[in-house]
């Protein structure tokens, strides 16, 4: 008898495990300033994350991430040095973007930054180094008003990674650098110190002081100086100087003749243009002649206010 014996092979279908490739990519905070002044070298800074992201890696594997930031809509000169924001007309508002701390403070200029990730157990991870700006207009020309740069990926933003070297193209998000420039002043004033007088006082005494003012550029302002302590009246040239119930009466100017009087009054204060930097004024402090006193010592205290 013969028998046949069929067989019957059973083919079975097996999915493999699908291996992920490794992608980063890059978010960049948009960075805002403030309110701000570039006078006397006030130095104006902020900073914000940067988060590098990478996945689909192999696992407790390092993978290099690069992230190069360019000049934005703003532009830059040379090496990206120094970055500029646009304001409304012409004028540029000079920044720094860094890495690893301000400009000021020793911070790298931000060109092309390399990282070294350790990837997880999954072969993601994720870091969110600070990226640093910092004003580097201090006293420039640059005048009141608000100021940006845009950063485009692609033309301005870019990242680039790789399991040992940076040489494949990630994504990256688009960011802003702006701020606001304000008017803003500081004053500092110098004594005026008449010295050693007679107590009959024949002719006029005549002495000067200064003061320094620093506005934003552009800026009006005025300045206006108080009556003193004890004025005798409203006016500007009513001011007195005390011992005791002893007075000495003077009066302070804004010219050498002693013929322009300075006090509060919209009539009588100094008007100026801030430049950004430093500026000084004389006060012109007179004496009046005609005064018979005691002997010791005279002093008054005035208020100078700048108004911007």
């Amino acid at each position: 008898m013969l028998h046949r014996f069929a067989f019957i092979t059973l083919l079975h279908s097996c999915a493999l495990p699908a291996s992920a490739a490794l992608v980063c990519e890059a978010n960049i905070v948009s960075l805002d300033f403030g309110l701000i002044t570039d006078r006397d070298g006030l130095q104006q800074q902020t900073s914000g994350p940067v988060t590098i992201s990478c996945s689909g890696g192999t696992p407790r594997t390092t993978v290099r991430a690069c992230l190069t930031i360019g000049s934005g809509s703003g532009g830059s000169g040379p090496s990206q040095s120094p970055r500029t924001m646009i304001g409304d007309g012409t004028a540029a508002l000079n920044y720094q973007l860094t890495a690893q701390n301000f400009l000021s403070s020793g911070g790298i200029i931000w060109e092309t930054v390399s990282y070294a990730i350790p990837l997880n157990s999954n072969g993601s991870a994720m870091i969110a180094p600070s990226l640093y700006a910092e004003v580097t207009s201090m006293g420039a020309q640059t005048t009141i008003g608000s100021y940006h740069s845009h950063y485009e990926p692609g033309s301005d933003v870019g990242i680039s990674y790789g399991e040992t070297e940076c040489n494949q193209s990630g994504a990256t998000s688009s960011f802003n650098v702006s701020a606001t420039l304000i008017a803003s002043c500081t004053i500092s004033v110098s004594n005026m110190d008449f010295g050693v007088i007679d107590t009959t006082i024949v002719g006029p005494v005549d002495q000067t002081a200064t003061i320094d003012v620093s506005c934003t550029n552009a800026s009006e302002y005025t300045i206006g100086i108080g009556s003193g302590l004890q004025p005798a009246g409203d006016g500007p040239t009513d001011r007195r100087m005390t011992n005791g119930a002893n007075v000495l009466a003077y009066g302070l100017y804004h010219d050498q003749s002693r013929t322009s009087s300075w006090g509060l009054s919209l009539t009588n204060v100094a008007i100026g243009i801030g430049t950004g930097s430093n500026q000084s004024l004389t006060v012109f402090g007179r004496i009046f002649s005609d005064q018979q006193t005691s002997v010791g010592h005279y002093a008054d205290s005035v208020v100078v206010t700048v108004y911007y």
